[in-house]
């Protein structure tokens, strides 16, 4: 066997090794990777030659990375929970990718491109970015709450819709007319044609799949996971062959796997290759900025962007205030889906393909939409501070506005006219581990409240009869409201840690003898809980892990006095007495 070419293998070492240094200052100054990824990219490709002979290999790897990201992307969405908000899901992915196109024509316009390529560049730019959101949803740990379950059926939605925005792209050509009537005959077709094939698909593969697997499963491991990248392979193939979007379809087969026994196991398997496939992926984006031959229009791009991101954030932000979410869930919201689709690369390069759009528009709009993605882990990571600044600028100089939110946006007629209430418990935020602590209580007979920002709980928990404040439990009005000043206990059910920060020093300034009960995530997170006064610090993990000791002390027959003894010693260690 021939070695292997020493300047094909060192060109893989730069590309690798530029990325790793910046993922590693990202890291540093506690910026998500994936900016350092992309931006490491961005240096090699503005550096190095494009005729390296690694360039079509890169790019291979970087195909199959983002093919497994979506796919366990797919695994790991509950889609029985995200069709529970299918109401919500079409009404709001429907405005958002309207309107998105609408506006995004709009600015192209005001930009100098034709009406045409404007038109086209709405359509690419309409979406957002499942690659890169839910995997920064995975690693933030939020893809069971309903930021995320929401965000996710978003994307799923966008995604969906991409099939006949890639048909529209791939069957117009560059004619010097095309009728209004025939272009969107062609749209709807493509509609139609794209509605079947997912029908198609998503119904055979929902009777076969969990067959298949289960079988497989049952003849051998070794086999098992053999099979796991066939059927990868074979999606793809059968992609390619009917014409439709690859990404799709592997993205909707990790869906159909997500309800197998096996889809625990599939992902362990995958997960390997697909963290290295996708930072080969996140790099291979960034190459395609040229920032020396874009030096001159750097200023127009900035500008251009800015504008698609405001937009975009503001559609958002309308469409769930419309559809009466909070003002702190809706501009989560806003920022989670600012940013433009990966997929914008594919619709783009078909347009460049068929000679609807120029190089220098090309090479235009993609600095633009690689901007975006550089941007989105910086504002996620720092959304709730963003939105407390925004706030207490309002609160400053705009006070009419304030009150507009607090008195029509954040607040709605609550079912209990006097709250006339004593030594009772106050519950902020009523989701899956406040709601579970609400129903203990009432089974008790014990005063409560609950206070969310989540209209849907809200209205859904009113209906039960439950005691439930919509609104912002970090506002110390709210918290007024609840009649903190006269209650013995408050838990904070609420995971971000901003928050609980807030709700606890409002707590404090209207009862500064109140219990407080509060869960955290993080070890690290204890002493500042403590030092805020924080009476009682829960950590599921942790507590889960408690759970699961006794249970293994009990079975081995251990004495009472010392299991009570151990678990002490451990708490202890851990500081958590």
């Amino acid at each position: 066997m021939a070695e292997i070419d020493f300047y094909l293998v060192f060109n893989f070492f730069i590309f690798l090794f530029i990325p790793f240094i910046f993922a590693f200052l990202a890291k540093k100054i506690k910026i998500s990777p994936i900016v350092g990824y992309i931006f490491g990219g961005l240096i090699f490709g503005s550096l190095f030659n494009n005729n390296l002979p690694s360039n079509e290999i890169i790019k291979n790897f970087a195909y199959f990375g983002i093919l497994l990201l979506l796919f366990t992307v797919g695994l790991e969405i509950n889609f029985s929970r995200i069709l529970s908000f299918k109401k919500i899901i079409l009404l709001a992915g429907s405005f958002q990718i309207i309107l998105s196109i609408i506006f995004i024509t709009l600015i192209s316009i005001f930009f100098n491109f034709s009406p045409l390529v404007s038109f086209l560049i709405g359509i690419a730019l309409s979406s957002s970015s499942t690659t890169l959101v839910a995997k920064i949803i995975q690693d933030r740990g939020e893809e069971s709450s309903f930021l995320g379950e929401i965000a996710m059926g978003m994307l799923i939605f966008q995604d969906i819709a991409f099939i006949p925005f890639m048909i529209i792209f791939s069957s117009i050509t560059n004619k010097e007319e095309i009728s209004f009537f025939s272009f969107f005959s062609n749209l709807f077709l493509s509609l139609f044609k794209s509605g079947l094939i997912i029908g198609t698909l998503f119904y055979l593969g929902n009777k076969i799949l969990p067959f298949l697997f289960s079988k497989i499963a049952k003849s051998s491991r070794e086999l098992f996971n053999f099979f796991i990248i066939i059927f990868i392979f074979f999606i793809t193939s059968l992609s390619l062959f009917l014409k439709i979007p690859t990404l799709i379809s592997v993205f909707i087969a990790g869906i159909l796997l997500s309800s197998t026994l096996e889809h625990h196991h599939i992902f362990s398997q995958i997960r390997p290759f697909r963290d290295i496939l996708a930072i080969i992926f996140f790099i291979y984006i960034g190459t395609n900025i040229k920032i020396f031959s874009e030096i001159n229009i750097i200023p127009q791009i900035f500008l251009f962007t800015f504008f698609i991101i405001l937009i975009k954030g503001l559609i958002i932000l309308f469409i769930f205030l419309f559809l009466k979410f909070h003002t702190k869930m809706s501009f989560g919201l806003a920022v989670y889906l600012f940013q433009i689709d990966e997929d914008a690369f594919i619709l783009i390069s078909t347009a460049l393909i068929n000679n609807l759009i120029s190089k220098e528009d090309y090479l235009f709009i993609i600095t633009s939409i690689l901007i975006t993605l550089i941007f989105t882990p910086i504002l996620i990571r720092n959304k709730d501070n963003i939105y407390a600044k925004i706030r207490n600028f309002i609160k400053k100089y705009i006070p009419f506005l304030e009150n507009f939110i607090n008195l029509k946006l954040d607040t709605d007629k609550s079912p209990i006219d006097e709250l006339n209430l004593k030594n009772h418990i106050v519950i902020c935020g009523y989701g899956r581990v406040g709601s579970y602590i609400g129903k203990s209580l009432e089974m008790a007979g014990i005063s409560y409240i609950a206070i969310d920002y989540n209209f849907h709980i809200v209205e859904k928990a009113k209906r039960q009869g439950i005691n439930i404040i919509y609104g912002d439990s970090t506002d110390i009005d709210i918290l007024d409201y609840a009649q903190v000043d006269e209650a013995l206990i408050l838990i904070l059910a609420v995971p971000d840690k901003n928050s609980q920060e807030a709700i606890i020093l409002n707590a404090k300034k209207l009862n500064k003898n109140i219990f407080i009960i509060s869960r955290v995530h993080k070890r690290n997170d204890h002493v500042r809980m403590k030092d805020l006064g924080v009476n009682l610090i829960v950590q599921p993990e942790f507590e889960a892990s408690l759970s699961i000791i006794k249970k293994i002390y009990l079975l081995l027959n251990l004495n009472k006095e010392d299991i009570i003894n151990k678990i002490k010693r451990l708490k202890i260690e851990y500081g958590l007495t």
